[in-house]
């Protein structure tokens, strides 16, 4: 299972990645752990074309998977969410190209901190909402980082956030491609300001804080 991948909502379905489970009223689907952490990668990358490369690459990196694999994997997904290669709703085929998940993956208590505590802020990362608490936080392609992203950009341990009494920063770890708060490389602990676009390697971070943040808001790449 992808680590930071909370409960998301995907059309009727409530995809919960910690158990394996897809749930619709009184149905109850459970998939393999690999079909999960594929649809928890499509779902971090809501909305963009992903190679066949970079899925291999960003679900698997550790292990030889064969493309024939990865299309047999696709094909038991779209069984399980009930949807048609050729009309799709879920995910589409990009001839020559890749996937696309095309229907919108809505976290779920995502402005709760883990511990049921209100959280200090949130970074919205591909879509997705990462609520953060007091203390540190890593970021990076690291299993255990706390913002887990799957990007040869990114570096291992990347950056990390910090948050003291309201108030956040980030620091850089020395990484690869370097951290920027708008256009400004990060060299030394940078305070945080509701609004504040964050790049890690070539990923964009909006960073907020809950009084200020809509259910509605969408976060431009770039």
């Amino acid at each position: 299972m992808a680590a930071g991948a909370g409960d998301f909502r995907l059309g009727k379905w409530l995809v919960q990645p910690s158990l394996n489970r897809f749930v619709h009223g009184d149905t109850e689907l459970h998939v393999r752990p690999k079909l999960m952490d594929l649809l928890v990668f499509l779902a971090q990358h809501t909305g963009e074309v992903v190679s066949k490369e970079e899925i291999l690459e960003g679900v698997w990196a550790k292990q030889f998977m064969a493309e024939s694999v990865l299309s047999g994997l696709m094909a038991e997904l779209r069984r399980n969410l009930g949807d048609d290669a050729h009309t799709p709703r879920f995910v589409e085929t990009v001839p020559k190209r890749g996937y696309r998940l095309i229907a919108p993956a809505e976290p779920v208590g995502d402005e709760t901190a883990a511990t049921g505590t209100a959280a200090a802020c949130v970074l919205i990362v591909a879509g997705r909402r990462v609520p953060l608490g007091e203390g540190e936080h890593l970021i990076g392609r690291a299993p255990d980082a706390a913002v887990h992203i799957d990007s040869t950009d990114v570096s291992r341990h990347h950056a990390k956030i910090v948050v003291r009494e309201g108030r956040a920063s980030i620091e850089d770890l020395g990484s690869k491609n370097g951290s920027f708060v708008g256009t400004q490389r990060v060299t030394e602990p940078t305070a945080l300001r509701n609004g504040d676009q964050v790049r890690v390697g070539g990923v964009v971070i909006a960073f907020r804080l809950p009084r200020y943040l809509q259910s509605t808001m969408t976060v431009e790449d770039g």
